[in-house]
């Protein structure tokens, strides 16, 4: 029996380095899709495993699958017994592969699945070829939306809708963003486009410049040593209604809930090493709200692209740079530097 044919992907030994290889092209079982990717691009949790020690990885065995969760393309063949998508359809993979059946799955909230798997740590990641996943992973990408936005709206702008759903962030809710990745960069987009006054925070010059492009109306270095002062002011004297942490530091979550107003709300988004956030005065006397937010959920997609669609929000401003994925190398040096907006791969 003759091998199966080979494609490009981009494997993370970690110790800062990506490796351009092969993988086999295989064909998809029953239940299975296999997508053509045009576009997928590097997150903030790439990072984390291209900063992880490689041995770790190694004892881990995820060195041995393609990098990333975010992914546009084309459906090229469908396993047996799938009647959705068809071959041809444009699609978005959602980035978390949930059992299918338990209690969480069926609501559409896959990432609550006690089960779950995820891209580049249990099965190839998205930055490939030619992706494997399950059919029900397909979300529609309609003809309006270019594989561009696609990749934006697989992961980094949908988590940015998850959390800002949750902080009801509106013209008269003034919102903080502290960190101003492309996650956070989404952030201030998707708020100024709800209404609000959006107040910006980060230590990196360049982003705090990509945020006042985004939309922001202030953006503040967070070693200011009167920051939860100058956001109290920027949002009118009482502190902002809501905040969002993309950052996962440990002084941006404690700033991001200081910087409340009574009764104000706090999402964290970020992963970070030190999860914990310390009981404060703010907390208990201003009797303010803490909330995760995980990725978006599968059920929000359609209400996502009615968003962005209806608002008319310019997310492909976001993109600051473009690489093949034969320059990832390159890419992934770039976006450990934290300077840069979205990062994408063009696999068309």
């Amino acid at each position: 029996m003759a091998a199966p044919p080979q494609m490009t992907c981009v494997r993370c030994p970690g110790d800062l380095r990506v490796e351009v290889g092969s993988a086999a092209v295989d064909e998809p079982g029953p239940g299975e899709m296999r997508v053509r990717t045009m576009m997928s691009a590097i997150c903030g949790s790439d990072l984390h495993h291209y900063r992880t020690p490689a041995a770790t990885r190694d004892a881990n065995g995820f060195s041995q699958w393609a990098l990333g969760h975010e992914n546009t393309g084309i459906v090229d063949a469908v396993g047996p017994g799938v009647g959705y998508p068809a071959v041809g359809d444009r699609v978005v993979v959602y980035g978390i592969v949930g059992c299918g059946h338990c209690v969480h799955c069926r609501r559409g909230e896959d990432v609550f699945c006690a089960d779950a798997e995820h891209f580049s740590r249990h099965r190839h990641g998205t930055n490939i070829a030619y992706l494997l996943a399950p059919a029900r992973n397909a979300l529609p990408l309609p003809d309006d939306f270019d594989w561009e936005i696609g990749a934006l709206l697989s992961c980094n702008v949908g988590t940015a809708y998850g959390a800002l759903r949750k902080t009801k962030a509106s013209g008269d809710r003034p919102l903080a963003v502290f960190g101003l990745g492309p996650v956070g960069l989404a952030c201030v987009m998707l708020g100024r486009a709800r209404g609000a006054t959006v107040i910006g925070v980060d230590p990196v010059a360049e982003r705090r410049a990509l945020a006042l492009e985004c939309g922001a109306q202030v953006a503040l270095d967070s070693s200011d040593h009167d920051l939860i002062g100058r956001i109290v002011e920027a949002a009118g004297g009482e502190g902002v209604a809501a905040s969002i942490d993309t950052s996962g530091h440990p002084a941006a979550r404690a700033a991001a809930v200081d910087a409340l107003r009574i009764q104000g709300t706090y999402v964290e988004v970020g992963v970070g090493h030190d999860p914990t956030i310390a009981p404060s005065q703010q907390i208990i006397f201003g009797e303010v709200t803490l909330r995760g937010s995980w990725l978006y959920k599968r059920h929000e997609w359609e209400g996502l692209l009615d968003f962005v669609r209806r608002r008319r929000i310019p997310i492909k401003s976001l993109i600051t740079h473009r690489f093949r994925p034969e320059d990832a190398v390159e890419a992934f040096e770039l976006a450990d530097g934290a300077t840069a907006g979205k990062i994408l791969f063009d696999w068309s």
